[in-house]
């Protein structure tokens, strides 16, 4: 129950709505954190709070649902400031705590595992390993302590995780004897990963986890441990081998979406956390896994050459280059030679021109500052600088000119465009809409200088003159992407595909017949969140449809 800022109490059997605690002694500060657990031990339940300075106390118990004290004795020190989780063994009535010096799961580097006799009211230390120590990279072992779950019919068998264990990487420790002596299960551990080969991260062996919070232990099989990590659910059901809880690919934050034309591949998409991937199946986690050589933790540009379908290139953040192009279509790839100073810190989108001759990248800090953008024509090997390219816009190729770049200045409403395969850009159309940085420019597919841009609530803007004038499409008053795709049979337009309003509701809509009117092709119950990053129709299948969630990984469609 993270996140809460009080203690509701129900009455289910009056049927009332839950209310506010007043009684509840904590005050919550402008962290926001609040109550960080709730558990039941015996007649007593406990409270975790994340507001504490480690002085102060929190940890509170009540006994009666109304009043609130704080547990006498309790840890304190930055070792302990915050607790994380917390479980009780009724059998021995004893009530595990981990603690950390923040909430995390990201930020912590010290923590503790403490334990209470809820019947003497004694606190004993059970930590398995005490943060501090040297890491396998010479560095300081921080980490704090996250999940703790209890065997509910083994006395004083207890499992616990640490968390935010960046260099020595995150374990569970087990204790068959209340936490007197522990064994790391990371050190025996082996995984199968066969399914979500992503999980390998580029290397031979996945991790063994990290960020790991949840935690549970099967009430009736000892050894059948689930845990959550900053990227799947692992289980085990002999404290050994590994495998995922789910199939599939992590539900990440989609980015950009590419559908080629010609390939193995109807799909490459570019995400937040695990990089690149190489779609040749719509029904499993890509053989491939993440795109390597380098591995890149989230994508931030992702591009083919629309006349040369085999070159594509991509840009992310990684710790061993920030950008890379491929000549197969994006089943392999290759660093670029070199990468300007920026691109370490402040790796942004990029774009090829149409025959792949010239990329484009801009460069964005994570913390909004815009840079210049910079030029290659010699495949990534030199760059330099374009001081005219709008700072921290996304560039756009025109598909069928490889003379022709594109940026939409989204602070100012400008459409700048480039005639000299991006040396100098100047500006055209003025006025559009400004102020949000998510407002997109695409080019259909096959044709020069056909522009549309999606405004938000500010509407769907067309420009068939290469940004000189743009007019507002009257058939819908939102949209917050736009894609195309495969013409449908007779038509000599692609297919429109976009996530907007055509009447009272935001949907994900095609027209066939350039925008004049619109068909929706999803329903309420298909709805996925936020779905305004990315959407791409696929060039060799009509009405087929592959739209970015934001935790709810790649959705893809076609007509029944």
């Amino acid at each position: 129950m993270a996140d809460c800022h009080a203690i509701e109490r129900s009455r289910p059997e009056r049927g009332a709505a839950s209310a506010a605690l007043s009684s509840f002694p904590a005050i919550p500060s402008a962290t926001g954190q609040g109550v960080t657990l709730l558990v039941a031990a015996g007649r007593a339940v406990y409270a975790g709070w994340g507001d504490g300075d480690g002085t102060s106390p929190h940890l509170y118990r009540t006994t009666d649902g109304t009043t609130w004290n704080p547990v006498p004795g309790q840890p304190t020190g930055t070792h302990a400031k915050v607790p994380i989780r917390a479980a009780y063994d009724r059998h021995t009535r004893a009530l595990y705590v981990t603690y950390a010096n923040a909430p995390g799961p990201n930020g912590q580097s010290d923590g503790s595992v403490h334990k209470l006799a809820t019947v003497t009211g004694t606190w004993t230390d059970v930590t398995p390993v005490k943060p501090g120590g040297t890491a396998p990279d010479g560095g300081t072992d921080a980490f704090g302590y996250g999940g703790v779950a209890v065997d509910a019919r083994r006395p004083g068998t207890v499992v616990v995780s640490t968390n935010n264990r960046r260099a020595a990487v995150d374990t569970l420790y087990r204790s068959t004897d209340g936490g007197r002596t522990w064994t790391s299960l990371k050190d025996s551990a082996v995984f199968d990963v066969s399914e979500t080969p992503y999980l390998k991260w580029g290397e031979d062996q996945p991790k063994f986890g990290w960020w790991i919070q949840a935690l549970a232990l099967d009430p009736y099989d000892s050894r059948h441990i689930v845990y959550g990590t900053g990227a799947t659910l692992y289980g085990t059901r002999d404290l050994k081998n590994r495998a995922p809880q789910i199939r599939g690919l992590e539900e990440t934050s989609v980015r950009q979406l590419i559908s080629p034309p010609v390939g193995e591949a109807h799909l490459i998409s570019g995400l937040g956390d695990i990089g690149v991937m190489y779609h040749e199946r719509l029904t499993a986690s890509p053989s491939r896994g993440m795109a390597t050589n380098p591995v890149f933790g989230s994508a931030t540009g992702l591009a083919q050459a629309a006349g040369r379908p085999a070159y594509v290139v991509r840009t992310g953040w990684g710790d061993h280059g920030n950008g890379a192009y491929s000549n197969d279509g994006g089943r392999t790839w290759a660093p670029f030679a070199a990468q300007p100073d920026i691109a370490k810190s402040a790796p942004g989108p990029i774009a090829t021109n149409a025959d792949g001759s010239v990329l484009l990248w801009s460069f964005v800090h994570w913390d909004g500052t815009k840079y210049a953008a910079h030029r290659s024509a010699d495949n990534g090997a030199t760059w330099s600088e374009v001081s005219s390219f709008p700072k921290g816009a996304t560039p756009v190729a025109d598909p069928a000119d490889p003379t022709l770049f594109y940026a939409y200045d989204t602070d100012t409403g400008t459409l700048y465009a480039s005639t000299d395969s991006g040396r100098s850009f100047t500006a055209r159309a003025t006025g559009l809409p400004s102020g949000d940085s998510q407002f997109k420019i695409a080019v259909a597919p096959g044709r020069s200088g056909d522009l549309w841009l999606s405004a938000k609530w500010n509407g769907l803007h067309r420009s068939t003159d290469g940004g000189v004038t743009f007019t507002k499409v009257d058939s819908c008053w939102a949209s917050y992407t736009v894609g195309f795709g495969k013409a449908a049979d007779g038509a000599d337009c692609p297919a429109i595909y976009q996530v907007g309003s055509t009447e009272a509701i935001t949907a994900v809509y095609r027209s066939d017949d350039e925008a004049k009117t619109w068909v929706r092709i999803n329903d309420d119950a298909h709805q996925w969140g936020w779905t305004g990053e990315a959407i791409t129709g696929d060039p060799r299948i009509h009405g087929r449809v592959y739209l970015a969630t934001n935790g709810r990984g790649i959705q893809y469609g076609e007509p029944v």
